[in-house]
């Protein structure tokens, strides 16, 4: 995902994770910890809260290197990262085929797509494969509007389809990759089509099941 430091998102976020700056590494470190085991078993969005503040308290984290200290000891569950040696928590993203699963510590590639576990390839790339151009209509330039013929249909018969294609990722293939890692986070939502996390939802609005968050 795009990083822009000085957008206003990213403004709130960094206020949001100054709490995390003022902790003592070893408090920091436990905290992890214990939040690691709370995630574990699971699938969770993005969105979710819990993720959030973990994600905030991470980068600090990933910042003193903490999990180098081993001031904490994370579950066991967990295998050691190969890019920051954190316990090992990948973020599931659109990207997938160029990014492969992205570390939810320091937000390097930490399984690139050719490494991805047998089995998982083919259905993660039929999905990305379907998602590209329904994602690109939101970055359309002004030629491609033009030959659409009605561009704001475009865009949210596109938005409609984003969301069904979201659905699908964070109900039926995140969930595939907690029989090889401890916990999955995928990502809920699409900014530049305007589809929201409340919006991702499974059909009927059962937000939970199958150890899913």
């Amino acid at each position: 995902m795009a990083y822009e430091p000085d957008s206003p998102i990213n403004s709130l976020f960094a206020e949001y994770g100054a709490v995390f700056e003022k902790w003592e590494d070893l408090a920091l470190a436990r905290w992890l910890a214990q939040t690691l085991g709370q995630l574990e078993g699971r699938v969770w969005r993005l969105s979710h809260p819990l993720v959030t503040s973990y994600h905030l308290a991470a980068q600090v984290a990933n910042r003193r290197q903490l999990w180098f200290q081993r001031l904490a000891t994370p579950p066991a569950a967990y295998l050691a990262a190969g890019c920051c040696r954190a316990p090992l928590l990948p973020f599931l993203t659109r990207d997938i085929r160029a990014e492969g699963l992205v570390c939810h510590h320091c937000n390097e590639i930490v399984v690139p797509y050719d490494d991805l576990p047998e089995g998982l390839k083919a259905p993660l790339e039929g999905w990305a494969k379907a998602y590209e151009p329904v994602h690109a209509v939101a970055h359309w330039d002004d030629r491609q509007r033009r030959r659409s013929g009605n561009y704001e249909e475009a865009f949210e018969n596109a938005a409609e389809e984003s969301i069904r294609l979201l659905r699908v990722c964070g109900y039926e293939l995140a969930p595939l990759l907690l029989d090889h890692y401890a916990a999955v986070v995928w990502e809920d939502q699409d900014e530049c089509l305007d589809v929201r996390a409340e919006e991702v939802l499974r059909t009927g609005g059962a937000s939970g099941g199958g150890g899913h968050i």
